[in-house]
């Protein structure tokens, strides 16, 4: 009884586990506190690249541009950028089977990344991943810190199609000449990014590229449950900040392998190509005049430019879904290690989570349906654990066959719980039950249980996926209707019902009303495809169960022959021992009855003789008689 209690508070324990988790690594969207920041309220610091004479918001008077010191936060360059009126947009395109990129002059950046075809998604779809309405906020934005040439964010660039796959953007002024190729790669959501500097005169130029992490907003386009974060990766480690709460700059040094931003399920990075030696700076910053929008910098390391000479920087950019094999694939196209892998965060449980994923992506490529998928998965990973599930039920069965004994026991010693369960443990050995055998099955099906729900949770193939049109939409979001958490509320109590009685009243009312409820509440905030592959396997877990029940009981050992107790006889037993030694004693006076009238036959035929000998005979038929007497007074 002790480890099937120990077992059910395992089960609650990790059940409420995953809700928290859940929670803590999706939280809901909060409102926000403030309105939204404008052009005359923008923060007191901001990214140096929107220097005083770009055009862009600057600090409210007095405020002042550079944080306190001490502050870890980088300081405001004491150039200022160069004036410049601003030019009208013109704009470039470049197009993939997967993408459509839309190029502004204006800084000479990305200003807009349109989805055209997504495999994942059942192939055509056309929405925006990424746009911007302010003038030289876009990706790959260029521009220059504590440098000899300033640059501008809101210059005007002048481009140019190269080819069907490249644009190029070129800008000459005072003696500083760049230029920017953007180049699209395969069909795998990848640009390649190249940018030449030249200066006239020997100068000391420190390059920043910018991106920005901000959700697109497109009339009769639904908007993102989740906001994208600035993402930064330092030596494999993630660095994340919530645009929302950016209140003001923050910074990380190191070797970056990737900048930019992302949400759950979309990637927006640039990777700067490394050059052995190389350390940057990785900015971050509030974006002005844009709710809940962030820009993060990648500062490169001050160079020194002989005049006439023309240094080269190449980035590779992702801008697509987070889908991992694409990711491990970035890294072959670009030729090193992105680390954009590393955002797809599996936990323990990843050499579980990546198979799975692996296989649910094979079986959507079979039936064209990622609910569909799931539950075929769902059906698969039950047939792989259906062993160590059949020892478990078998075991909880045979552990319900022993709670009358159980009982029996717990009454008879009361509350001296050493002899309790030393009874209980010859009771198990007696009739070849293990206790342990219900609770081992489930703790080896605890990681298969936990990688896939991790592996749920993170897929970024899930997202806009359609399971049934019209109800379930996008299995990354939550019932609209709360038909499946309802759902599976009723099967698991109808499962917790049908299953052995094991525990007391306590446990019991737990497994009964306490779970089902618990997941009903929690299916609620749960996506749709983690909550169609729980109530699958609910449904599935109810039929085993149902087989179960309909089949014949496990075999039990006989039990073997235990010391004569007769304190602990039965009344009724008893009662039969007393019948049948009655009679036993009563046909035993029968036999000595018959045996005492033929001694008295043969005591009247010797009455004729004479003699002592007639004396020798009456004595001895009387001492016969007298033993006979003493065996008759004995038995009764």
């Amino acid at each position: 009884m002790e480890d099937q209690g120990k077992r059910i508070v395992l089960f609650v324990v990790i059940a409420g586990a995953i809700f928290l988790g859940w929670q803590f690594l999706f939280p809901p969207e909060k409102p926000a506190k403030k309105a939204p920041v404008t052009a005359t309220d923008a923060p007191a610091v901001q990214s140096p690249t929107w220097g005083a004479g770009s055009g862009a918001p600057t600090p409210a008077p007095g405020t002042g541009s550079a944080p306190a010191a001490g502050s870890g936060a980088p300081a405001a360059p004491p150039a200022v950028q160069p004036a410049e009126a601003l030019a009208p947009e013109e704009t470039l395109q470049l197009a993939t089977p997967r993408m459509q990129l839309t190029f502004s002059n204006i800084g000479g950046t990305i200003k807009r990344v349109h989805r055209l075809d997504d495999p994942m998604k059942g192939g055509r779809v056309n929405d925006d991943l990424f746009i911007s309405n302010q003038p030289g906020v876009g990706f790959a934005a260029t521009s220059f810190v504590n440098s000899t040439y300033p640059l501008s964010p809101l210059a005007a660039w002048k481009g140019e199609a190269v080819s069907p796959t490249k644009v190029r953007y070129t800008y000459e002024r005072d003696g500083l000449s760049l230029a920017k190729e953007y180049e699209v790669l395969a069909d795998d959501w990848m640009v390649k990014v190249t940018l030449d500097i030249k200066v006239a005169a020997a100068a000391s130029q420190r390059l920043a590229v910018s991106m920005f992490a901000m959700a697109p907003q497109v009339e009769g386009q639904r908007k993102w449950p989740k906001i994208p974060w600035t993402k930064c990766d330092i030596g494999g480690s993630i660095y994340g900040v919530n645009p929302h709460s950016a209140n003001g700059p923050q910074t990380r040094s190191g070797r970056v392998r990737f900048f930019g931003a992302a949400t759950p399920y979309f990637m927006f990075a640039l990777a700067p190509r490394p050059d052995g030696s190389s350390t940057y700076d990785c900015n971050v910053y509030p974006l002005p005049a844009v709710k809940d929008a962030a820009q993060v910098d990648l500062v490169y390391a001050e160079t020194k430019i002989p005049a006439g000479e023309t240094i080269r920087k190449e980035l590779y950019g992702y801008f697509g879904p987070g889908y991992l094999d694409k990711f491990e694939h970035a890294d072959e196209v670009a030729g090193f290690k992105m680390g954009l892998g590393d955002t797809v965060d599996f936990g323990w449980f990843s050499f579980i989570s990546k198979p799975l994923l692996w296989l649910l992506r094979h079986i959507f490529a079979l039936v064209g349906n990622w609910g569909i998928a799931i539950i075929l998965l769902t059906v698969m990973v039950k047939l792989a654990t259906l062993y160590w599930t059949n020892k478990s039920m078998k075991s909880m069965k045979a552990m319900a066959a022993l709670k009358p004994e159980m009982e029996a026991l717990q009454k008879k010693f009361g509350d001296d719980r050493q002899k309790m369960q030393q009874a209980q443990m010859e009771l198990f050995k007696r009739h070849g039950v293990n206790p342990l055998a219900g609770c081992l099955p489930m703790l080896l099906q605890m990681p298969i249980w936990m990688g896939l729900y991790r592996m749920l949770s993170h897929a970024g193939e899930l997202h806009q996926a359609v399971f049934i049109p019209g109800w379930l939409d996008d299995l990354t979001l939550q019932d609209p209707y709360y038909i499946l958490p309802v759902s599976l509320m009723g099967l698991m109590f109808l499962q917790s019902k049908l299953q052995p009685t094991t525990g007391d009243n306590a446990q019991q009312k737990m497994l009964t009303y306490g779970l089902p409820l618990m997941f009903g509440v929690m299916g609620l905030w749960f996506p749709a495809g983690l909550t169609v592959y729980i109530t699958t396997n609910t449904v599935l877990g109810l039929l085993h169960t149902l087989y179960m029940k309909r089949s014949s009981p496990p075999p039990v050992k006989p039990a073997a022959p235990a010391a004569k107790d007769e304190t602990e006889e039965l009344p009724a037993a008893k009662a039969l021992a007393k019948g049948d030694k009655a009679a036993k004693v009563e046909a035993a006076d029968e036999g000595d009855a018959a045996e005492g009238d033929a001694d008295e036959g043969d005591a009247d035929e010797g009455d004729a003789d004479e003699g002592p000998a007639k004396g020798a005979q009456d004595k001895a038929p009387r001492a016969g008689q007298g033993r006979r007497g003493k065996r008759r007074n004995k038995r009764r």
